[in-house]
């Protein structure tokens, strides 16, 4: 059985991904594997502790052998619950920042990640706030907290932008997926060796409603063809000076993927002088370290 895995930043276009290829596979559509999720950021945590670890697993190859035993297990344990598919394709968000653990667990799976502009999924997060009820306190999305954005944006990738080579998962933009489907499944079939079936790709069957995530986090888009309505929702969804605002806090991550900045009005100084600083610091300490975030819906 083959076995992907689809990670990316949240509101970076996992679900469409995941969706078109289990449909051009013939394979179960499944909500997010948070389960399995849980079980690399917890091989992580051992790794990354290593003098308290070493007294219960005195090698890595034994702390190893450990995690792909409960993961081997969960995944037996899935086979089981949906059939028996020639494929699974799972997909968390929060995969991307254990790519490394997923693939000495799963050397064998193919991992794809998802890239998409910062400031479209700044956008994306900004419209979830749109969405959400007003009763109560307000979320970071609703108070339109472009640091908090910021932050998110960048841990998620920073394990695969502190590698010293290009990771061997395969990258697919957002951009790419929405505006040439067919093309860009093609490519992903190339570089992995899957053979996809083109037959629904124009009428995609997706994951049952009452399976996916609450009302605010669910676009328009869910649910249907693939669109490039979202590419671009930056320019309306957010005032100038925030986009520019975003471009210099994802600066690091703009460059690394290749996305280019446009020319904007320069956020006020004292937005930059309160909270740049303390952005960069986060994020340097995510390089370092890539600690895990509590979990919330992709």
């Amino acid at each position: 059985m083959q076995l992907i895995l689809i990670s990316g930043a949240q509101r970076s276009g996992t679900t469409l991904v995941q969706t078109l290829l289990a449909n051009a596979l013939n394979a179960p559509i499944l909500p997010e594997a948070h389960i399995l999720c849980d079980m690399l950021a917890s091989y992580k945590r051992a790794r990354d502790t290593a003098k308290k670890t070493h007294f219960y697993y005195e090698t890595d190859k034994n702390l190893l052998a450990f995690f792909q035993y409960c993961a081997n297990r969960h995944i037996a344990d899935l086979i089981e619950r949906v059939g028996v598919p020639s494929v699974l394709v799972l997909k968390d968000p929060n995969f991307v920042q254990f790519d490394a653990e997923a693939s000495a667990v799963f050397p064998d799976a193919v991992r794809i990640v998802c890239l998409r502009d910062p400031r479209d999924i700044t956008a994306s997060f900004l419209r979830i706030g749109q969405r959400q009820p007003t009763e109560g306190k307000l979320s970071k999305y609703q108070n339109r907290d472009l640091q908090f954005i910021s932050n998110k944006i960048l841990t998620s990738y920073a394990p695969l932008m502190k590698g010293a080579q290009p990771p061997s998962a395969v990258l697919v933009r957002y951009e790419d997926i929405v505006t040439e489907p067919k093309r860009t499944l093609e490519e992903i079939a190339r570089e992995t060796g899957l053979e996809l079936s083109f037959t629904h790709i124009d009428d995609p069957v997706w994951l049952e409603a009452d399976a996916r995530h609450e009302a605010s986090w669910t676009t328009e888009l869910e649910g249907h063809v693939p669109s490039a309505a979202s590419v671009g929702a930056y320019k309306t969804v957010m005032r100038p000076r925030e986009i520019a605002f975003v471009e210099q806090a994802c600066e690091p991550f703009l460059a690394w993927a290749g996305y280019e900045s446009v020319p904007q009005i320069p956020p006020p100084k004292n937005l930059i002088r309160r909270t740049y600083k303390r952005l960069r610091r986060g994020f340097r300490a995510a390089m370092a370290r890539s600690p895990s975030e509590p979990r919330t819906p992709g």
